[in-house]
């Protein structure tokens, strides 16, 4: 396939990404369909930021929902607060608040390790969580931070659900873009260097600390991006947003697609949104089918979806 044709398909497919809502009108379940690839699109960007710390740093996170969390909340805050909707003050906040979390608790972590790292990602997101279901006055506790505005870019009302939807496609591709660029960059390379061999790193002169907690906050900025999308979409932010299922479900995604590849994390995300939210219309257990699915995938294929699939391809090209 020459380059030109394989820029061509690509082309196409991200028109027809964002362009979903419009050429699908006429389907009887169109608007359905579009609510699920819309939130299959904002947990990829959740997901692959993360597979920024699993697959390529390193560094599994059982924490990273305090940076989804903080985004949606701190977009939800900045919009009722200061009274505006513009899309650049409220994205920019959630940006802000997610980079300055994933600082603070990258600077606490990425010195330790394995199951220390994991535990300590863990606990320090259950902090953030307790902050957020405590702190009722500014984000509304148990009961959430409702009412939620979607976001405006300059005149343009993004309010209709196909518009909300094509302000999420465009930035899901935005962030595929940035992160293709980065794994192919010097940087990613160096950041995989620390995954595969840390004290040899080191002895090549690389600051090893500061390259982790670099993709750890990364990591955070990008996730918080997507918590904003998810609550303009929501028009809701809940402490449940920061809390274990949501880091655990990120988790999930990235493993049954695929750790270490930009295709699986998304790939993963729709599995597990479309067990959620179509499967589970279907069938009363679609819960332990996903359970099911992911232990299968641990025990038989821990190369995720995308690795079975490269696996299969040698196989048939020897």
């Amino acid at each position: 396939m020459t380059r030109a044709l394989r820029f061509g398909l690509v082309a196409i497919a991200v028109a027809a990404l964002i362009t979903f809502p419009y050429w699908s009108a006429g389907w009887e379940s169109s608007r359905f369909a579009t609510t699920v690839l819309r939130d299959v699109l904002v947990f990829a960007i959740f997901a692959l930021s993360l597979d920024l710390l699993i697959g390529r740093a390193g560094m599994p996170s059982l924490g990273h929902a305090a940076f989804f969390g903080a985004g949606a909340y701190a977009a939800g805050i900045a919009s009722q607060r200061l009274g505006t909707d513009q899309l650049p003050i409220t994205m920019g906040a959630a940006i802000l608040v997610a980079t300055a979390l994933a600082l603070i608790i990258g600077a606490l972590v990425v010195r330790s390790e394995g199951i220390f790292f994991l535990m300590l990602t863990l606990a320090l997101a259950q902090i953030v969580f307790a902050i957020a279901f405590q702190w009722t006055s500014v984000t509304g506790g148990s009961n959430g931070l409702s009412g939620v505005g979607r976001p405006v870019i300059g005149g343009l009302d993004l309010t209709a659900a196909d518009r909300m939807y094509v302000l999420v496609a465009v930035v899901f591709i935005a962030v595929a873009l940035l992160l293709s660029r980065i794994v192919g960059s010097p940087y990613g390379r160096a950041l995989v260097g620390v995954r595969e061999n840390e004290r040899r790193m080191r002895a090549l002169g690389y600051d090893t600390t500061r390259l982790r907690l670099s993709a750890f906050v990364l990591a955070g900025a990008i996730a918080g991006v997507a918590g904003a999308l998810s609550a303009y979409s929501l028009r809701f932010v809940s402490a449940q947003d920061v809390g274990i299922a949501t880091s655990v479900r990120g988790f999930v995604m990235v493993l049954i697609g695929g750790a270490g590849s930009l295709f699986g994390p998304v790939l993963g995300a729709a599995v597990v949104m479309y067990i959620e939210r179509v499967l589970s219309s279907a069938i009363p257990v679609a819960e332990t089918v996903l359970g099911l699915v992911f232990v299968a995938f641990v025990l038989l294929a821990r190369q995720g979806i995308v690795g079975v699939g490269l696996a299969a391809w040698a196989r048939v090209r020897r």
